[in-house]
């Protein structure tokens, strides 16, 4: 069972590096405008087909519940003693043929191909679809599928109906991006008369500003993606806890979200104006532009959860009169938690250089510290395996992840600037959070928290099952997480391994950091900054 469960995990992997291959090389919303008249324009909607994929799987998940372990459980008894090579090897061909035909399909759109335009599409999709087949039938025969589509039949159903509302609301919605985006204008330009006399205001064009700084308020910044995000975590966070809430009550957390994220957004843009009038063009166009968001995305979803929790309005649960102990698996989330909010706020103060990194490392090594005790089951000692697969994780992010020589050049002009004392004092700080309070907060949330919820836990002494579901979904946040998200999602991957091997989360940590370190070693030796 073991090794079945293994090869799963790797053929959930394949489809997902075939999936990022493809995304990676070609890019689909080129393809509407060139080739528009010849079969090509409803391709250049594959990128938001992914994403109501995506949606669709997540809302199959959970409207499974308590029955996707039965299936996980059948799932396995099928694939084990499966004659899969065979099926393997006709979905890796498939696969490559479709390859090809993505190819000359972006070449007959760039006008690079002579032969017929409408049925070279019709081919691409049907090879698409025997590519997915393949794999279908390669984790376990059709005969199984068959059996899970009919006795799912409608939890199926619901899925795709959470699909298609969630298209249809998209489609809808865009409409409303103008009328938004005015309302967001004007409620911004009212706060910022409260505070300016000279301010610039241009309703047409929808430019806004103060004295010398002028932004034009677009109809992205009217707070849409804002208000989509709350719904749809605020939405999905109701339903998978929907056992600890009293509806229909709880359903004003929805309304109550949005406004507050449209709020936080309208106070957002005035200060940045304010920032880029008073302090620096660069710092309010560059991290706070970028972060502000993000942090306001933060605040409300936290204020929404507290009051979901603590309101007996919307909560179940009988309040207690003291505080909640902080348990084993509050102990492995709260370090990222605190890593990533001081993440967003020293990001957000960041033009080029984040001078602001150590405030990171100090919370972050605080909020270690104070939950110290609750690690104590994990060991921490070095093996040479998870140094070894330390270096190749480095060696693999050198390979996928090249430097920029532009964003490393101003981070050495930037660095240059200071006195000696505060850059070396900057620079340990730097490295002591690569190497040690960054993988130890993420190594404790990703393959520590996670596979706790959705594997197993941290005893060593346990044989269970290979945790493959909380090894996919644990190393596809991880690579989300940064960036460099394919380098990231192969690293996920590797460390979960790891923390697989002997089934204990300080050996990721290990191999987490001994990645960092070299990292480090990289940067302060080349002065390539920017994979820093």
């Amino acid at each position: 069972m073991r090794t079945t469960t293994v090869r799963l995990c790797l053929l959930v992997l394949l489809i997902v590096v075939q999936a990022l291959a493809i995304s990676v090389v070609f890019d689909a919303s080129t393809m509407p405008e060139p080739h528009a008249g010849g079969g090509y324009a409803w391709l250049g909607q594959a990128g938001a087909a992914s994403k109501i994929l995506f949606i669709w799987a997540v809302a199959l998940l959970v409207a499974l519940g308590p029955r996707l372990k039965h299936w996980t459980l059948q799932l396995q008894r099928a694939a084990d003693g499966h004659r899969y090579r065979l099926w393997l090897v006709l979905q890796l061909g498939t696969y490559l043929v479709f390859f090809v035909l993505t190819y000359l399909v972006f070449s007959t759109a760039a006008g690079r191909w002579d032969g017929p335009a409408v049925p070279l599409p019709l081919f691409w999709l049907a090879s698409l679809a025997l590519v997915a087949a393949l794999w279908l039938h390669t984790i376990v025969p059709f005969g199984w599928w068959f059996r899970f589509a009919r006795e799912e039949a409608i939890t199926i159903g619901f899925a795709c109906a959470v699909a298609a509302l969630t298209w249809s609301f998209t489609l809808v919605t865009q409409g409303l991006w103008d009328p938004l985006s005015g309302g967001t204008f004007s409620a911004a330009t009212s706060l910022l008369q409260l505070f300016y006399a000279d301010i610039v205001v241009d309703a047409p064009q929808r430019i806004l500003g103060v004295g010398d700084f002028v932004v034009e308020i677009a109809a992205v910044c009217s707070g849409y993606e804002g208000i989509g995000l709350v719904l749809i975590f605020t939405g999905f966070y109701l339903i998978i806890f929907r056992q600890d809430f009293r509806f229909p009550q709880a359903l004003l957390l929805l309304p109550l979200g949005v406004a507050a994220i449209w709020l936080f957004n309208i106070v957002r843009i005035a200060v940045l104006i304010a920032i880029g009038a008073e302090i620096s063009p660069e710092l309010a166009l560059g991290g706070f532009h970028s972060m502000a968001g993000w942090i306001s995305f933060v605040l409300v979803t936290a204020c929404i959860l507290l009051l979901a929790h603590g309101s007996a309005l919307f909560s179940r649960a009988t309040q207690p009169s003291g505080a909640q102990p902080i348990n084993f698996r509050m102990a492995l989330l709260i370090p990222l938690v605190v890593l990533l909010s001081s993440t967003l706020i020293t990001s957000a103060m960041t033009i080029t250089v984040d001078w602001w990194y150590p405030l990171r490392v100090v919370l972050t090594a605080s909020a270690l510290a104070l939950l110290w005790q609750h690690y104590r089951s994990i060991s921490f000692r070095v093996t040479g395996f998870a140094v070894a697969v330390g270096v190749l994780v480095f060696l693999l992010w050198l390979l996928l992840v090249p430097d920029d020589p532009v964003a490393s050049a101003l981070s050495e002009q930037h660095l240059q600037e200071i006195s000696s004392g505060w850059l070396i004092a900057w620079l340990v700080f730097r490295t002591l959070g690569a190497v040690i309070t960054v993988p130890l907060a993420e190594e404790l949330a990703f393959r520590g928290y996670l596979f706790e919820l959705l594997g197993i836990g941290n005893d060593p002494d346990r044989k269970p099952g290979f945790p493959w579901l909380a090894l996919i979904v644990s190393s596809i946040l991880f690579g989300l997480l940064h960036s460099a998200w394919l380098a990231g999602l192969l690293a996920g991957v590797a460390f979960g391994l790891v923390r697989c091997h002997r089934n204990n989360v300080g050996d990721a940590f290990v191999a987490h950091a001994t990645t960092n370190g070299l990292l480090s070693v990289y940067v302060l030796a080349t002065g390539n900054w920017s994979l820093w």
